[in-house]
């Protein structure tokens, strides 16, 4: 029998389970962070064009340099930051790369890593591979990071903090002044921050703040943004990565014998797209925060409660006053006999809490009405 690693976690993703059940049972799918919307013509005519024309072989570790540079004046545009495509730009496999990358490449046994909880899955699992040790810092009510607990959870074994805004599942938006307030918690620490920011352009306000505006920050982060979530071509696995000089080489180094690059002819296609359509990105926060409103709207006269949201393509509710059954059994009570697909996230906390699931909105009107509709009637 083989031996393998034990702290090597086998379990399937909850995300992947529930969208299986849900597929199953031919249910209304809010289960993944995928979009259903359309990826944009201007895209799929581009990556014909490059595959056409024979760019079907590798693509440097580091990614394309067209992107890499569509990518830095985006950021330009985007948060009046300069970059050196060069040096501070990595394209890797989808953002999930990226983290792992970068956590193997700093984590070693007994280093602590710090992040909000409930978390994204693959942060424990990342870190458990590399046999580090997680803090997990509960969020507050209101889907807002704890400063205080940050604060007291910090000692000599952290290497990394994990900020992820907009945050996956809960919805919260990190502020200007909370990361100021974390860059002054760190300054003179050898510790990183990874901020995961891969729902950059889905956020509920005016205006949106990155990491990467803060100075305080600036030579210890490294922030991670998705490609196929912004243009809706998530299995074309881009993912971008944003840090110094330094911690760039590194990731690259990992890259090199993990995937090795990034498909070719969809670097150069979305490099092209990027360019010539900014009003994409641009127009994508009223897309999402359109959708939001019809969800709220169409569950106002439900028994769920939709807790506050500030960003990504995820809404939380809270169905205690619907069912005290534990929400894997709630969840698949839903598919089986309301034919709506969720996601229970007791699984994403590490003390299992019960009463939410994440709903995904990330829909055309037809699915998220008739999905809103079915709700209504639990």
């Amino acid at each position: 029998m083989m031996n393998f690693k034990p702290y090597i976690n086998t379990a399937p993703s909850i995300f992947g389970k529930m969208s299986a059940i849900a597929k199953a049972h031919n249910a209304i799918n809010f289960t993944q962070g995928a979009p259903d919307f359309k990826t944009p013509d201007w895209l799929m005519e581009r990556l014909e064009y490059y595959t056409r024309s024979g760019f079907n072989q590798y693509a440097p570790i580091p990614g394309t340099l067209s992107l890499r540079k569509a990518i830095a004046q985006k950021i330009k545009a985007c948060y009046d930051i300069t970059t050196v495509p060069e040096d501070n730009v990595s394209i890797c496999s989808g953002a999930i790369e990226a983290i792992f990358a970068l956590i193997s490449a700093v984590i070693n046994k007994g280093d602590e890593v710090i992040y909000f909880d409930p978390a994204f899955d693959a942060y424990p699992a990342i870190v458990a591979f590399n046999q580090g040790v997680s803090r997990r810092i509960p969020v507050q009510e209101n889907a807002d990071i704890n400063l205080e607990l940050l604060a007291q959870s910090i000692n000599d074994k952290t290497k990394l903090i994990i900020l992820n805004s907009p945050h996956n599942p809960m919805g919260g938006v990190i502020t200007h002044a909370q990361y100021q307030a974390i860059a002054h918690l760190i300054r003179g620490k050898d510790i990183l921050v990874l901020s995961d920011e891969v729902y950059e352009h889905i956020y509920a306000g005016e205006s949106y703040t990155s990491a990467l505006q803060i100075p305080g920050l600036k030579d210890k982060l490294i922030v991670v943004q998705s490609l196929g979530k912004t243009y809706n071509l998530t299995g074309w696995r881009l993912g971008a990565c944003i840090a110094p000089k330094q911690i760039i080489t590194t990731i690259n180094a990992v890259k090199q014998f993990t995937s090795f690059g990034a498909p070719h002819p969809m670097q150069l296609a979305l490099a092209d797209g990027i360019n010539a359509h900014p009003e994409y990105w641009q127009e994508l926060p009223k897309l999402y925060q359109t959708q939001q409103q019809k969800l709220v709207d169409g569950l106002s006269s439900s028994r769920f409660k939709l807790l506050p949201w500030s960003g990504s393509p995820f809404q939380i509710l809270d169905y205690s006053a619907v069912s005290n059954e534990d929400d894997f059994t709630f969840c698949q009570r839903l598919i089986q006999e309301y034919g709506v697909g969720l996601v229970p996230i007791s699984s994403l906390y590490e003390t299992p809490k019960q009463g939410l699931v994440r709903l995904c909105f990330a829909k055309y009107d037809d699915a998220l009405l008739e999905g809103v509709k079915r709700l209504c009637q639990v």
